[in-house]
């Protein structure tokens, strides 16, 4: 699920997660201030336990060679994978 609030103002801010997961981040707050877009969708297919255990880089790296894809979308493919937002995925591939 996404929350989307703020959508083309200064303040934009999406919240990524399962239910849950945005759900406790949004009570961590005083408050939700502004507009908001709700996006839920089907969880993702669980990957395979081989690709769970690589690590996002030897994913990546993984992709590019067998499939040839660029990175940016090899990086993108390993973040619907595992449920991470792409930000958070090339977090991950950086360290």
């Amino acid at each position: 699920m996404v929350v989307a609030r703020e959508l083309t103002k200064i303040h934009e801010e999406f919240l990524r997660g399962n239910c849950s997961e945005v759900l406790k981040a949004l009570r961590e707050r005083a408050a939700v201030p502004g507009e908001i877009t709700l996006l839920i969708g089907p969880a993702p297919e669980a990957p395979p336990a081989a690709v769970s255990e690589q690590s996002v880089k030897e994913r990546v790296d993984q992709l590019m060679e067998q499939r040839e894809l660029s990175r940016m979308e090899a990086l993108k493919t390993v973040a619907r994978e595992r449920g991470l937002s792409k930000s958070q995925a090339y977090r991950e591939y950086q360290s």
